[in-house]
């Protein structure tokens, strides 16, 4: 009993503290959902300690000079927030490295905020792909005979 609840436990908390990204999501509609979609070169890197009774309240604070935006208005520096963890969503940009970051928030204040589901990637793989395609049903919702 005492093993068979601890296994449940172990399972539980390692679904609940996962990642886990909308199924057959794409970078359309991860472009259209963003308030912000830019490119820039990651200047800098630090972590910011949240509460240390929350694990999952640690942020990286990614300082990013703009080079080209897509999508939104953000300042020629901006700072991008993404959660410390990678089980927690959180992207992970290298110093140096021009990446295209699609974000969401108010960027008035400089900053704004991204996580890995968000759609953030080196922007060597090409501009953002914008074009939101939809499928014809394959069969007839409503078929009439005369």
């Amino acid at each position: 009993m005492t093993l068979t609840a601890g296994l449940l436990t172990a399972v539980l908390t390692g679904t609940a503290s996962a990642c886990s990204c909308l199924p057959y999501d794409n970078e359309a509609q991860r472009y259209a959902r963003a308030a912000h979609v830019f490119t820039g070169v990651v200047l800098s890197r630090s972590l910011e300690l949240g509460d240390p009774s929350h694990s999952f309240d640690d942020l990286y604070r990614y300082t990013v000079k703009v080079a080209l935006e897509y999508k939104g208005d953000v300042p020629a520096t901006v700072d991008v927030l993404s959660p410390y963890q990678v089980s927690a969503c959180g992207v992970d940009m290298s110093v140096g490295v021009n990446h295209l970051v699609f974000a969401k928030g108010d960027s008035s204040d400089g900053r704004v905020e991204s996580q890995r589901c968000d759609g953030t990637r080196p922007a060597s793989y090409g501009p953002p792909n914008t074009t939101l395609t939809t499928t014809a049903p394959t069969t007839p919702c409503n078929t009439a005979t005369s």
